[in-house]
């Protein structure tokens, strides 16, 4: 897969900003077969066979209906038509829902009623796993594939696991486990990897084979010296991230901030700097300038949505890690 290059006249337009370019590996990935030896999304891990395979025994959420009288449904059904008409919060608006909210319990929601049915209040509750349930292999990513992997202590190889199921931990979503391997000391594997249970299908990554191409991004907006901030400021936001920052899974660079901006990422342990490791992404989709071509010059019309992963509200989880602690501590953003 190859990305169009950056057209001369955007990095014009900001001067100063090509000295802050910074390399990214985009994965390209795309369903195919793979095996254990390879880099890939969803396939199987060179993993040790004396080593346990992780499990999850976070508490994870559920989703659950709770019905609610006829009487307050239809309080809060003029209420909310109310609010349609004037555009404004309705009288006692505010306390039906609190009324709703205690009703419900924790982990309220919100409310509404499917196909004509009854009204309900949705809530997520925290549920213990009946066992500690086996991870999910997501990714394994092999440094002499992945040019700008991390390489701490040595390790040429990165193996990703989750949790396929909702958790309040950190940001809402699967729990992550990160290995980090050499890969001439695997040599006794393990055959088969127990199996879990599954909570959300968009946590099983449908196999995929990687196309890794290396490629210059720069920094998001709130991140630039001010006097290019300004520039930015008198453009659009967006039209810079969509120039300048890749879409889609990938090793290294900048984080897009976009949805909440820019947030803090001290390492959890020493609170020292984290660098931007791996991008989880819902989807490739991005401007036509990111649009990717193949080996015979023709657009890559099968990029949007490879790996079936579905973050969040069909965003990204983005893994910071600290390359300076020997275990490499992580965390976790959502975008």
């Amino acid at each position: 897969m190859i990305t169009p290059p950056l057209p001369p006249e955007a990095l014009a337009r900001y001067p100063g900003l090509e000295k802050l370019g910074r390399t990214t590996t985009r994965l390209h990935p795309r369903p195919g077969a793979v095996t254990a030896t390879d880099s890939h999304v969803g396939g199987p891990l060179r993993w040790p066979a004396d080593e346990p395979w992780p499990t999850c025994d976070v508490p994870h959420m559920v989703h659950e209906e709770v019905p609610i009288p006829a009487e307050l449904a239809t309080r809060m059904r003029t209420a909310e038509r109310g609010r349609r008409q004037s555009h404004v919060l309705a009288e006692g608006e505010l306390d039906l829902h609190q009324e709703l909210a205690a009703l419900v319990g924790p982990g309220f929601v919100g409310w509404g009623s499917r196909d004509g049915g009854p009204v309900v209040g949705y809530r997520y509750v925290p549920r213990e796993h009946p066992a500690p349930n086996p991870m999910v292999a997501l990714a394994q990513l092999r440094a002499e594939d992945v040019p700008d992997l991390p390489r701490p202590g040595g390790a040429d190889l990165l193996q990703v696991l989750w949790c396929p199921f909702e958790h309040s931990e950190g940001p809402w979503g699967p729990t992550v486990k990160l290995r980090w391997r050499r890969e001439a000391e695997l040599t006794d594997l393990l055959a088969e990897p127990p199996r879990g249970e599954v909570g959300t299908d968009g946590y099983v990554p449908r196999p995929c084979r990687l196309h890794p191409e290396q490629v210059v991004e720069y920094p998001y907006p709130e991140e630039l010296p001010e006097n290019l901030q300004r520039l930015v400021d008198e453009d659009e936001d967006e039209e810079y991230v969509d120039t300048f920052m890749a879409p889609g899974w990938k090793v290294g660079g900048y984080a897009n901030w976009s949805l909440t901006d820019l947030g803090p990422t001290p390492c959890p342990r020493c609170a020292g700097p984290t660098t931007l490791t791996l991008v989880i992404d819902s989807s490739e989709r991005g401007t036509e300038r990111w649009q990717p071509t193949r080996a015979d010059g023709e657009p890559d019309d099968d990029s949007y949505e490879p790996t079936g992963v579905v973050v969040g509200r069909h965003g990204a989880l983005r893994v910071f890690a600290c390359l300076t602690c020997p275990d490499v501590p992580f965390l976790l953003d959502q975008q």
